[in-house]
């Protein structure tokens, strides 16, 4: 990455805290020129200089402070598998001027080794129990572990972007088209301009790439003098009617560490103009412009006083006139006491940014910023497979749409950028089944089945001559479907795709009570002599009320049996009252009264056992009549499931 973006905008706090560790420890003089090196932000330049210093040094205490600055250059130039190597070591040789344990738990972290991370971790927090990054290091290497956080994106590198051995990085959308993409790249060319002594890499400038009339990516070209000089120019962001040009620029010299500034281009006759600075409050250094939809909001990163710590980031509204307000934090939600950077704004208007301290897999994750249920801002991991251990940052949106492109580190032992692209496909659902008859099975073939869904959907679905059906859905929606058939009570069932987040086929098994045959109550169980329904009862009188609700034409007459309850009054009494006491539940729950009606029989009309119930009990048969000298022939088990039907 260029050092203006994540790596050497964090030297300008970096040596405010170390500096002194440098010149007071006690091998401060044996490094020599490598201290010029490192103080300016030269990190690939000075791992060569510690390096042979670490060699040759015999000092056990030295050797750890070489080893820390080592792994320090390394996780700056984004290679913590050997920043993590360094580290170690630095700890092993007992260096104790700088949080080396804290420090190696990120190289860690970042490295994907997050059992290693999770003990440096727990470690550091022994003896450093409130620090905030420490504490969420514990969470990001128990989050990684349990992978609780991986999503349907589907995720690819965009080879026509990310051709050469540099880094690519830093996309943006450069029309409302999405045919042409803007970008930073450290690639060199045949009039290279040396390698850079930070990244050892060539130097950043913004390229920008089109799609042609056959839908390929054109090759990339480098955006003209006006915008790319002799400094190195990257994060850049357009204006929603890409007009107006923001971008980082960052001034070096050999004498002192870099810094950077935003400008600002506008787009005349096909050509930028002369970028300007923007001047955002009283800070001395900003990066990583993102401008709201609007155009009224700038987001942009800093290290300016009055931060939560690290790099933060900042917001300044506009003024109509071409100036800005007065920076405002972002608060300590979204900043952390880490590296808050690459802010974007989403065409809803949702922020998203990259941090290498909120809980996350390592190194730079991806977040966005959203409501809980109470209102309150939070930040949300956007989760695997777009972060990943290594360095994610960078995205950006086609609009509303859930697609678009992102930069990341993965996969590169070297630490190089390359920009991939990202999709969520949209959810599938469908439905299928068949109607069948209820009593033996046989396929209904001249059934019509009517679907209605939420969203506006009434369609008529076909039924196949051999009774199955197909049809494809909506997601987020809720469903209800009646097949209705010659001679069969309607059936309905309701389902629903809100909610889901995998495919899904929903498969019915939709059977059909024909007509013909009486609609028989199971298990309505009344209690010797009684008339109060019980639990089990009213599920069965449920399901009855279903089939009712879907067959408005039929009409119902409740009739009841008693057996051996009493003499041919009482039971004709107590039947009628458990009878009415079926139609009263029924009422209750909506049917109208002129559809029942309530017939007590007392044991005077004997049940008689139809196919239904000679197909639930098999020691009846169809046809059978169960007199008191019947039921009087049965025994046991037998004897009380006869009596209660």
């Amino acid at each position: 990455m260029p050092h203006y973006t994540k790596f050497s905008l964090r030297v300008l706090i970096f040596f405010v805290v170390l500096l002194p560790v440098l010149s007071s420890c006690g091998g401060g003089g044996k490094l020599g020129g490598t201290n010029k090196s490192y103080e300016i932000g030269e990190y690939h330049r000075a791992i060569a200089q510690f390096n042979n210093a670490y060699k040759r040094e015999k000092n056990r205490y030295t050797k750890g402070e070489l080893a820390f600055y080592l792994g320090d250059c390394y996780q700056h130039i984004n290679n913590p598998r050997k920043a993590a190597g360094f580290f170690s070591k630095s700890v092993r040789y007992k260096y104790e001027e700088a949080p080396v344990l804290l420090y190696m738990a990120d190289a860690y972290l970042a490295s994907g080794k997050y059992n290693e991370a999770l003990a440096a971790y727990t470690e550091y927090l022994g003896k450093n129990t409130l620090d905030v990054r420490a504490r969420n290091g514990v969470a990001s290497c128990k989050m990684a572990m349990s992978d609780t956080l991986v999503t349907r994106y589907e995720i690819e590198k965009v080879k026509a972007l990310s051709n050469t051995r540099a880094s690519d990085f830093s996309p943006g959308y450069g029309s409302t088209d999405y045919d042409m993409v803007y970008f930073s790249s450290m690639r060199t060319e045949k009039k290279a301009r040396k390698r850079s002594n930070i990244t050892g890499q060539g130097g950043s400038n913004i390229y920008m790439v089109k799609v042609d009339a056959k839908g390929k990516w054109t090759e990339a070209e480098k955006l003209d003098e006006t915008i790319n000089t002799e400094f190195d120019e990257g994060a850049s962001t357009l204006s929603s009617d890409g007009k107006e040009l923001y971008f980082t620029r960052c001034k070096y010299d050999n004498e002192k560490p870099n810094s950077s500034s935003i400008y600002k281009a506008g787009r005349s006759g096909g050509r930028w103009t002369e970028p300007q600075e923007i001047v955002v409050g009283d800070t001395v250094m900003a990066a990583h412009p993102a401008l709201s939809n609007d155009g009224k909001t700038l987001y942009f990163v800093s290290d300016m006083p009055g931060g939560i710590g690290g790099l933060d980031i900042w917001k300044v509204e506009g003024s109509g006139d071409g100036t800005w307000g007065q920076p405002i934090n972002m608060g300590n939600v979204i900043n952390t006491p880490g590296d808050e950077m690459f802010p974007y704004v989403r065409a809803d208007g949702t922020l998203y940014f990259s941090s290498d301290a909120q809980v996350g897999y390592g190194g730079l994750d991806i977040y966005k910023v959203g409501k809980d249920k109470n209102g309150k801002i939070r930040v949300i991991n956007l989760g695997k497979p777009i972060n990943s251990e290594a360095d994610d940052f960078g995205i950006v949106f086609k609009g509303k749409a859930e697609e678009g492109l992102f930069s990341s580190s993965r996969g590169s032992s070297k630490g190089i950028d390359n920009i991939w692209s990202f999709i969520l496909p949209k959810l599938e659902f469908s439905m299928k089944g068949e109607v069948s008859n209820q009593n033996d099975g046989s396929k209904v073939s001249d059934a019509y089945m009517r679907l209605i869904g939420t969203d506006g959907t009434n369609a008529k679905i076909s039924i196949r001559e051999d009774g199955t059906f197909a049809s494809k859905l909506e997601p987020n929606n809720d469903y209800v479907f009646m097949v209705a058939a010659k001679g069969y009570f309607n059936k309905k069932e309701k389902f629903s795709t809100l909610e889901l987040n995998a495919n899904k086929v929903f498969d019915f098994k939709v059977e059909l009570m024909p007509m013909a045959d009486a609609i028989v109550l199971k298990n309505i169980y009344f209690e010797e002599g009684k008339t109060l329904l019980n639990n089990e009862s009213k599920v069965e009188l449920d399901r009855l009320v279903e089939i009712l609700e879907t067959n408005a034409s039929v009409q119902l007459e409740i009739g009841s049996h008693t057996c051996n309850e009493g003499d041919e009054t009482s039971s004709i009494i107590l039947s009628q009252k458990r009878a009415q006491v079926v139609l009263d539940y029924m009422v209750g729950k909506g049917i109208p009264t002129q559809r029942l009606t309530a017939k007590g029989y007392g044991d005077t009309t004997p049940f008689v056992v139809d196919r239904n119930t000679a197909g639930a009990y098999d020691f009846l048969r169809k046809g059978d009549v169960l007199t008191k000298e019947y039921l009087g022939k049965l025994k046991g088990g037998n004897l009380k499931k006869a009596t209660n039907i």
